[in-house]
C-alpha cells in the first residue's frame, strides 16, 4: 500500500459510511432474503447504491464485501436446513 494513495477521510466521512453501513444497510438485511429470489436483488441494489455514493471508497468497499459474504452464506445456509 502506498500512503500516499489513501484518501483522508475525515471523523464524520468515517461516522456517516459506519451509520449508512451498519444502521442501513447491516441492521436491514442481517436476515437475508433467499440470495436467488427478487428481494436478494434489493439486497443488491442497495449494496450498490452505497458503493456508488461513497465512490467506491475503499473502506466502504471491504465493508460492504465482507457483509455480502455474510449475507450470502446465512441465506445458503438458511436455505440448506429446509
Amino acid at each position: 500500500m502506498n500512503l500516499d494513495d489513501v484518501v483522508i477521510l475525515s471523523d464524520q466521512d468515517v461516522k456517516g459510511i459506519c451509520n449508512d453501513v451498519y444502521n442501513g444497510f447491516w441492521r436491514r438485511y442481517k436476515d437475508p432474503p433467499d440470495w436467488q429470489s427478487p428481494e436478494w436483488e434489493d439486497v443488491v441494489r442497495q449494496e450498490k447504491m452505497l458503493r456508488e455514493r461513497y465512490q467506491s471508497c475503499p473502506l466502504v468497499l471491504h465493508m460492504l464485501q465482507d457483509l455480502m459474504d455474510q449475507l450470502e452464506a446465512r441465506s445458503k445456509r438458511r436455505n440448506q436446513g429446509e
